[in-house]
């Protein structure tokens, strides 16, 4: 450790010293409208704040060069004829690469006697112009900006209002109580499979660590109900992810070595004379490190190994329109290897020995075409995404010799298109209608010891294909510059088994002041069921099962929200909502006294007989008051109080697994600047996450005892409730700018006071009694990034 902190001495002594020279930097970007994406031509760019002052226009494609943009945080105001004024603020100009913008100006409705509306931009404002309630955008820089979020967009939603999740470990996303598996993953307007490495489990939608990165993700959205009418098969949320361009002016690399691995970053254009551009980014890591920072990840086994590769590949094509290939991918192994030492063992699970290897991806060819009348655009996707897990556990016998006791496998290969148009008819209004189709390939199996048959038995073993149709039409309304009402209707159709759901959605914003609003969004939603809940077995007797779910309809929810917005001084924001969740057709159990509901499931196969009798609630309150960085800091507060419950059909209300039934955020940053011209920085950034803990089953002792296997209280469901959840984050980032190149140290820490939360209570056949496993501990992870 000596060693290292002269090392970090004589580097940064060695950076102070660096001569200084130009340190500015040029702003691209286009500009285009945000209802037709038509280019707008003459816009005025002007970057505020500048002595000279730097301004451009935009050229007949509504691209634009901010050249010479010394280094710092500046306000973007961008005004064009008939729109709305808008101003980015603190866009962010420094060493390294040059700033790319994509900026959607929104058409002005002439009233009599109305000014020209000149507001600050709403950095809360979608990115897709149907979404009205409930939605947060968040950029690269919140990302990379919120500690502890380890550049994984999941992990930085945590801070979010009504968002948590089960343990440490995973970034899977809980939604205002519901289960994680109700959340639907995009890239590029098209849903992915799981995009996280080490994950959760078969129907999961989190994991350890996130596939996609940083470096190559711009601007999106996060939804938490009332989705609009172009997003389906969702019940809980939605994370639509957007790749940015790589830059079409100048090639730019970028370095990073850290605790998570070592990732290495390409962009530019393809040549001097084409608009076209490259942006690849690719990882490798091994968690070895935190082996040896004392912090083993396995206290036995293989330290956890992965790697993952991003792109995106943009063509412009004239009049022919624009042609864009990415795609995201990656692989990882664990592993623990059992003690061949009986005298050594102080809990069950030393005596077990399992490995499991995982591989996911997804890559599309994107088609955008504009009409000529700049009014109208048509956009295809179809992609291929590709999904593998297998997970082996096997336990030593009284002679060290291990015995098979789980295996599953499962690979998913899906065909997915995605079809829309959208087109302006004037100011008022606009529609949007699309249609997608998902052809999905399955292979699963799954084999395990059975305690009550006292042999090997096959859960699973089936392949096969289905379809999965979907519909949608949007119609976006603007009465005046005050109210802007977006109506919409969803139509899914599951071609496995025939089921469908037919969703009309509805969502109204009113502005009673340029700075108050108030909204209100309500709608039907509905989500497929992981393929081996269809396809699970229940066995009849020893040789002979049924597969009862096959037939099993979808589950649907409807979302009421309503909601109150104020921006207040420069940068400021609070934001309330209220919500109501109503889900029905659930699915529950058959066995008569069965507590096992859908919504209280993560992840996982199941052998039990669904029916579609359960029903669950959500309701709320979310309260955020934000200051966007500027001034040098920043702070968001959250606040949630809520219930989250469900029924078997019976009448008889109980908590959910996920009834937490409250939660604060608070995190915040300060940001110093140094150096001879200011132009390196220094920031200190923190967070505290306090929530009600999860419910559990509370279990049975003296019947586990006597059973030699964890027995719980019959009847109980969830009733008793894990101790509060806290934990304190932090993390330092040191960034030094040059003239063609920038140097970045940061180090993350999350649960700063080592606080041991726990997770969960389980009886131990080994020791005869419950144990209490807990959540990670401290852990440190420190970077360094080179951009040139």
């Amino acid at each position: 450790m000596k060693k290292l902190g002269f090392f970090f001495v004589f580097i940064f002594s060695l950076l102070a010293q660096q001569a200084h020279s130009q340190f500015s930097q040029s702003i691209i970007g286009e500009i285009v409208d945000k209802e037709s994406k038509a280019a707008l031509q003459g816009a005025i760019i002007v970057v505020l704040g500048t002595d000279p002052q730097v301004s451009t226009s935009s050229d007949f494609d509504g691209k634009f060069q901010l050249k010479e943009v010394k280094y710092g945080k500046y306000d973007i105001q961008v005004t064009y004829i008939g729109y709305e004024t808008i101003i980015i603020p603190q866009v962010t100009v420094g060493a390294g690469k040059e700033t790319n913008l994509h900026v959607e100006l929104t058409e002005s409705i002439n009233e009599l006697k109305e000014a020209n509306v000149v507001a600050k931009q709403d950095k809360d404002k979608p990115i897709n112009e149907m979404s009205t309630v409930s939605v947060r955008t968040f950029s690269v820089e919140e990302t990379q900006r919120y500690s502890a979020s380890f550049n994984d967009p999941a992990r930085m939603s945590l801070s979010f209002a009504g968002i948590s999740t089960s343990n440490d470990a995973s970034n899977e996303i809980i939604v205002r109580g519901n289960s994680s598996r109700g959340l639907l993953w995009r890239i590029e307007g098209i849903e992915i499979p799981n995009p996280n490495h080490f994950s959760s489990g078969e129907g999961s939608t989190g994991g350890g660590i996130s596939i996609l990165s940083s470096q190559v993700l711009d601007n999106s959205d996060f939804m938490t109900g009332a989705f609009s009418a172009d997003y389906g098969n969702a019940l809980s949320g939605v994370f639509d992810i957007k790749f940015r361009k790589g830059n079409y002016k100048k090639r730019h690399y970028a370095f990073q070595f850290g605790v998570l691995g070592a990732q290495v970053m390409l962009e530019g254009p393809f040549s001097k004379k084409y608009d076209g551009s490259y942006l690849i980014n690719y990882r490798y890591s091994t968690l070895q490190l935190f082996n040896l920072l004392g912090l083993p990840i396995v206290d036995n086994g293989q330290v956890p190994v992965f790697q993952d590769l991003s792109f995106n590949f943009n063509f412009p094509m004239k009049k022919a329109g624009v042609l864009s290939f990415w795609g995201i991918g990656g692989n990882n192994t664990a592993g623990e290897i059992a003690v061949k030492d009986s005298l050594s063992w102080s809990e069950r699970r030393e005596r077990f020995e399992d490995d499991r290897i995982s591989w996911v991806a997804a890559t599309g060819i994107t088609h955008t075409y504009g009409f000529k009348n700049n009014k109208t655009y048509l956009k295809n996707i179809i992609s291929f995404s590709y999904e593998n897990n297998a997970y082996g556990l096997d336990s030593l016998d009284n002679n060290y010799v291990l015995q098979k006791a789980y295996y599953e496998k499962y690979e998913y290969y899906a065909i997915r298109s995605h079809s829309f148009v959208n087109h302006k008819f004037n100011a008022q209004n606009t529609i949007k209608a699309g249609v997608y189709y998902s052809h999905l390939f399955f292979d699963i199996f799954s084999e395990g010891l059975r305690f009550d048959m006292n042999k090997v038995a096959t859960f699973f073993d089936d392949d096969g294909s289905g379809g999965l149709l979907q519909g949608y039409f949007n119609w976006k309304y603007k009465a005046t510059n005050k109210v802007e009402m977006v109506t919409g209707l969803h139509v899914l159709y599951f071609l496995f088994n025939n089921s469908y759901s037919i969703e009309p959605r509805w969502a109204v914003k009113y502005k009673l002041h340029p700075k108050h609003s108030l909204s209100l969004g309500a709608g039907i939603h509905s989500r497929v069921e992981p393929i081996s809940t269809y396809m699970s077995r229940v066995q009849t007797d020893s040789v002979t099962f049924t597969q009862p779910n096959i037939n099993l309809d979808l589950s649907k929810s409807i979302h009421v929200v309503g909601g109150y917005d104020w921006s207040f001084y420069d940068n400021f924001r609070f934001k309330t909502e209220v919500y109501f969740q109503y889900l029905y057709n659930v699915p529950v159990d058959n066995d008569s006294g069965s507590i096992i509901s859908a919504l209280n499931l993560s992840s996982g196969y199941t052998d039990k007989t669904f029916i579609n009798k359960g029903l669950g609630r959500n309701y709320g309150v979310e309260i955020t008051l934000e200051k966007f960085l500027s001034k040098n800091y920043f702070f968001l507060f959250t606040a949630s109080v809520f219930n989250s419950e469900y029924t078997m059909g019976d009448d008889v209300w109980r908590s959910t697994r996920f009834n937490g039934n409250y939660m604060f955020n608070w995190l915040g940053g300060y940001e110093i600047k140094f150096g001879k011209k200011k132009v390196h920085s220094l920031a200190i950034n923190t967070r505290i996450i306090w929530r009600g803990g999860n419910r559990y089953n509370p279990i049975d002792l003296a019947a586990s005892q006597a059973q030699g296997r964890q027995v719980e209280v019959e009847g109980e469901a969830f009733t008793e409730k894990l101790p509060d959840y806290f934990r304190w984050d932090a993390s330092v980032l040191l960034k030094f700018n040059f003239n063609k190149w920038a140097f970045g140290i940061s180090l993350d820490v999350q649960n700063v006071i080592n606080r041991k939360n726990i997770n969960s209570y389980v009886f131990d056949p080994y020791i005869n009694d419950i144990r209490t496993n807990y959540m990670f501990g401290i852990m440190p992870v420190f970077n360094f990034k080179f951009e040139f």
